[in-house]
């Protein structure tokens, strides 16, 4: 065991002297890592550090194949999630995006930030991607707000989520035709607003 500790340690200052970032050979790097793997399998970053390394290459789908192979190993590890959540959303694969990120509020379903996350993806997709249609728009504002309803329902207080569900009221908004219940979405964004910078002077009082 302590062989295999020193081992670890010596690949670990390998791949920290090298700079795994900076390797722009996947052929010198990915040996290392791979090495690390099999060391410590349970491990998610060393799984990180290889997919990194192929998509850095452009290797996409082994990339996403190494990611899929750290859920296996860690499945209640919520940066496991975050880090797909990250490739897809790099790839452009918005619904693949929000699977991931939903499968972390799963793991961590009474963690507000899990909620309040899928709620921002949201929101800067339907603000974000001029080619979807205004049905498109409503069903991802409705699916933000679900969200980050679940965000304030675990922590009241939550500034992020109170300021979220603002904007994607406000773009829901946006898409109203009728003038009474635009006013009222905008009213309702406003107060919420509102409480956030109460919230945010309360806090910083408290601190200061």
């Amino acid at each position: 065991p302590e062989d295999k500790k020193i081992g670890k340690l010596a690949l670990e200052y390998l791949v920290a002297a090298y700079g795994v970032d900076k390797l722009n050979d996947p052929a010198k790097a990915e040996p290392v890592v791979q090495k690390m793997i099999q060391l410590e399998p349970t491990e998610p970053s060393n799984y990180f550090a290889l997919a990194k390394i192929y998509e850095d290459a452009g290797a996409y789908p082994e990339a996403e194949e190494i990611l899929n192979y750290a859920k296996v190993a860690k499945p209640s590890d919520p940066s496991v999630y975050m880090t797909l959540a990250g490739f897809y959303n790099r790839q452009g694969q918005f619904d693949k995006t929000i699977a991931a990120l939903e499968q972390r509020a799963d793991v961590e379903p009474n963690n507000p930030e899990a909620f309040q996350t899928i709620a921002a993806y949201y929101w800067d997709e339907t603000r974000g991607d001029s080619s979807l249609t205004d049905a498109t728009r409503r069903d991802f504002l409705q699916k933000g707000l679900v969200a980050v309803d679940k965000a304030i329902q675990l922590k009241a207080d939550y500034v992020e989520a109170l300021t979220f569900k603002g904007l994607l009221l406000r773009l829901q908004a946006n898409l109203e035709k009728d003038t009474a219940k635009q006013q009222a979405l905008i009213r309702e964004a406003t107060a919420l607003s509102d409480r956030a910078n109460e919230i945010r002077k309360a806090q910083t009082a408290t601190t200061s």
